[in-house]
């Protein structure tokens, strides 16, 4: 059984019949495709799409959740590192009503949530992690089945650098979202070496990417059935799942087929493409690890999933999975896109938070170390003043690496999306809840709020609630109209705070105990730690 350390407010709940019946009232259909009903025997909500009918559960409010729905054969045995087989045909009958096992890993993920909690005096036993499986290609939906019109649809992509997390972690479940008119969507794609190995001989690059994009897929031939609007997807990710989203909207096979990116805390992304070369050697270095000189790419494939994780640990220690330049999908790496002309035209909310290195600095640490690493020693006074004189050592290291790592690469990405004639939406979040000075406004801080799924061992005030309420608004609005400002009428502001898009003004919408629309705080600091950065490189 999957753990997914649900509160008995998100828990799901075998629904009344008197719903069902509620459910079963006429409704006006604008797609024919759009069935949603309930199953007479189970009264479970049920949904036919492609000739399959699934079975799902209720989760009150009118919201049905579908947990657990195969995109792809499992990618076990022989079909190990090949391009994802999508499902073909109809299913008949799919139990959806619970999740399934998160994809491969060596728990990093849950070691995540455990080491947060621990900084800020929780129990991490209150976080419980799922099974896991290379069996694992399955997505969730969220919807409220009483709707009578297509809906925005969020398609979500879990963090974990790409070698940990899951599609349900607590905070990304959709019931919250559902109420406000949005049809949710989180998805799973392998990761570590399962996801994102190179090798020479395999017939693909990139094994995850091409996961999301047959989920992708999936969403667009079968989401009108959930009561979602396949011309009004956007694809949402946070840490490395923001990085795999701004990829697939580089994707060929993702043209035309996106409303929207939302891009939060990966600011790396655009220098985050490893190099052919690279890959390989490390792919190579994996099949001698385990057969010798003479090992060839195919006999991979008969070891046990078990043994490559653990070789995982130890072939590619300090190796961060990124996907390397391929013409199905990253023909042009993100860095190279943003640098010249070629960036397509994007709608994007783009952000990060105050303190995304703060939990990750070591004990003992000192801003030199850090300073040497990108800035000649003749800009290092400039530099620290910049960062703040009044500051403590620790929190000048916090403001340097969030800078250099997250917030300045993705207001180069802001800057590149408007001169490429598209609208980017900045905002920077900079709320601390109570007792988590430990950790600030960390990174992953902002999830909770973006989808109104507290977790019951946080505290969470008025004013992280008025929060939540504030960033929802921001964010349907997007899903539903392209612009954070519109209402789903699309004729009425939703906040006092009107959240331009980036310009040369630089303005952002800042999330703190209020919200408001000010220059970036980090602005200036980013100009002047790129021109030092170019100064450098030309000496």
């Amino acid at each position: 059984m999957v753990n997914h350390n649900l509160s008995n407010a998100q828990r799901p709940q075998q629904g009344p019949a008197s719903l069902c019946k509620y459910l079963l009232r006429p409704l006006i259909i604008l797609w024919a495709a759009f069935l949603v009903s309930c199953d007479s025997a189970t009264q479970k909500p049920s949904v036919e799409a492609s000739g399959t009918r699934y079975l799902g559960i209720e989760q009150g409010s009118g919201v049905q959740a579908f947990l657990g729905i195969p995109f792809a054969e499992p990618p076990v045995n022989e079909l190990r590192w090949e391009r994802p087989v999508p499902i073909q045909g109809s299913l008949d009958e799919v139990d959806a009503t619970q999740f399934k096992p998160a994809c491969m890993q060596t728990g990093s993920g849950l070691a995540w949530y455990h080491g947060m909690m621990s900084r800020v005096g929780v129990d991490p036993s209150l976080m419980e992690g799922p099974e896991y499986s290379e069996d694992c290609l399955y997505l969730n939906v969220w919807t409220a089945g009483d709707q009578s019109e297509l809906k925005p649809v969020l398609v979500f992509i879990h963090g974990g650098s790409n070698t940990g997390g899951w599609s349900y972690e607590p905070n990304y479940h959709g019931h919250a979202l559902a109420e406000r008119g949005v049809v949710v969507v989180t998805v799973a794609y392998r990761l570590g070496i399962f996801g994102w190995l190179s090798h020479p001989d395999m017939a693909i690059r990139n094994p995850g990417l091409h996961d999301l994009i047959v989920a992708l897929d999936w969403v667009n031939a079968n989401i009108g059935a959930f009561g979602g609007d396949p011309n009004r997807v956007v694809v949402s990710g946070e840490s490395a799942g923001a990085d795999n989203a701004l990829h697939l909207a580089l994707a060929p096979a993702m043209a035309g087929k996106l409303a929207g990116v939302i891009h939060q805390s990966a600011g790396w992304s655009v220098t985050s493409t490893l190099k052919p070369e690279d890959g390989f050697a490390l792919g190579e270095a994996l099949a001698e690890y385990h057969l010798g000189a003479d090992g060839t790419f195919a006999d991979l494939k008969q070891i046990s999933a078990a043994e490559l994780l653990d070789s995982q640990i130890d072939v590619f220690s300090g190796h961060y999975f990124s996907p390397i330049p391929d013409p199905e999908t990253l023909p042009v790496s993100l860095e190279q896109t943003v640098a010249g002309d070629s960036l397509p035209v994007l709608n994007l909310i783009i952000g990060s938070n105050r303190n995304e290195s703060l939990m990750y600095i070591p004990d003992g640490a000192v801003l030199t170390n850090y300073l040497e690493g990108y800035f000649p020693p003749e800009n290092w006074e400039d530099i620290k003043a910049i960062l703040g004189g009044d500051l403590s050592e620790l929190a000048q290291m916090d403001r340097l690496r969030s800078a250099v790592q997250y917030t300045c690469p993705s207001l180069a990405l802001a800057q590149a999306t408007q001169e490429a004639g598209g609208a980017a939406y900045v905002y920077r979040f900079d709320r601390v809840r109570e007792g988590f000075d430990a950790i600030g406004a960390y990174h992953g801080a902002e999830l909770p709020y973006v989808f109104d799924t507290h977790d019951p061992w946080m505290p969470t005030s008025a004013v992280d609630l008025k929060i939540t309420d504030a960033v929802v608004d921001y964010w349907v609005a997007f899903l539903t109209s392209s612009s954070p400002n519109e209402s789903q009428s699309g004729d009425s502001e939703i906040t006092d705070a009107t959240w331009p898009a980036w310009t040369q003004q630089q303005q952002a919408l800042v999330i703190a105990d209020e919200v408001s629309t000010q220059t970036h705080p980090d602005a200036a600091l980013c100009e002047f730690l790129n021109a030092a950065q170019v100064a450098s490189a030309r000496h």
